[in-house]
Parts: structure tokens; C-alpha cells; sequence
């Protein structure tokens, strides 16, 4: 989860970017906010691809073979 400090870090560093305009603040808040929570479902569901590639596919064991019997 996306810590204040971080949210407002990113939101200083998009505000600087579009020039420091004034007025601006809440917007520059809540995108940054939108920034770092699509980054860390992104995460979330790359972190999880990966453990299913990881994990190998569950598969049946062969079946017994059958002793033939030899005939006399």
C-alpha cells in the first residue's frame, strides 16, 4: 500500500514538472496517489504470473505397469 510520504514525493515531482503551477495541488495529489496504486497492482499480478510459472503443473502419475505372466 502506497505510504503518504511516497504519494507526496510523487506528487512534488509531477508538480515540478508541469512548471510549479499554483492551484494545482490536489490534483497533483490524487494522480500521483493513481500513479503508485496501478504500480503496485501491476506488481501484485506480475508477482503472481511469475509464482504460477514457477510452480510446475500438477500432473498424474503414470499408471502401474502389469507384471505379464509368463504361460508354461
Amino acid at each position: 500500500m502506497a505510504t503518504e510520504e511516497q504519494i507526496k514525493q510523487l506528487a512534488y515531482a509531477i508538480w515540478e514538472q508541469e512548471g510549479r503551477p499554483h492551484g494545482k495541488d490536489t490534483e497533483h495529489y490524487f494522480r500521483a496517489k493513481q500513479i503508485i496504486e496501478q504500480q503496485e497492482r501491476e506488481a501484485t499480478e506480475l508477482a503472481t504470473a511469475t509464482s504460477r510459472m514457477e510452480t510446475p503443473p500438477q500432473t498424474a502419475p503414470p499408471p502401474a505397469e502389469k507384471k505379464r505372466r509368463r504361460r508354461k
